[in-house]
């Protein structure tokens, strides 16, 4: 893409098709190489319902910055999927190559995220690891207890 054609441009998330990501998570790719003609970087929404546990994953070479815009999220982040609990405003880097799975802590409310990588295409280098998904369920249910016992 040369200059001569670059722009600004707003994408609301009416903009963009909701896709269900590799990892089971819905996924609104709003800033990527195919919408906007991003060159490094990708933004999108992620929408869990509750009590949703996404699947075991990493980004090859991708950073991510996930911004909880609504709801309590618990990320589980490492090989012992250590939980880094987060919500509204609190902004979780993950660097490329680190396991991680998104968890919804709530039962009954929904948990909206914002979602920032250095993969234009948003989800092009995910892997998944399901060799963590059991655990990570463990994992949130204990989560879910003690949040719900807070």
């Amino acid at each position: 893409m040369n200059n001569a054609v670059r722009t600004a441009r707003v994408v609301t998330t009416a903009d963009a098709t909701e896709v269900m990501g590799p990892h089971a998570q819905h996924l609104i790719p709003c800033i990527t190489e195919e919408t906007c003609g991003a060159q490094a970087i990708s933004a999108g929404m992620v929408d869990m319902p509750p009590g949703k546990v996404a699947l075991a994953h990493y980004h090859d070479h991708s950073e991510t910055i996930v911004i909880c815009l609504r709801g309590r999220a618990a990320t589980l982040v490492g090989p012992d999927l250590t939980p880094h609990v987060h919500g509204p405003g609190e902004f979780l880097y993950i660097p490329p190559g680190v396991v991680h799975v998104a968890v919804n802590l709530s039962e009954t409310e929904p948990l909206s995220a914002l979602d920032i990588r250095t993969d234009p295409k948003f989800s092009e280098d995910l892997i998944l690891l399901p060799e963590f998904d059991a655990a990570a369920a463990e994992i949130a249910e204990r989560l879910r207890r003690e949040a719900a016992n807070a």
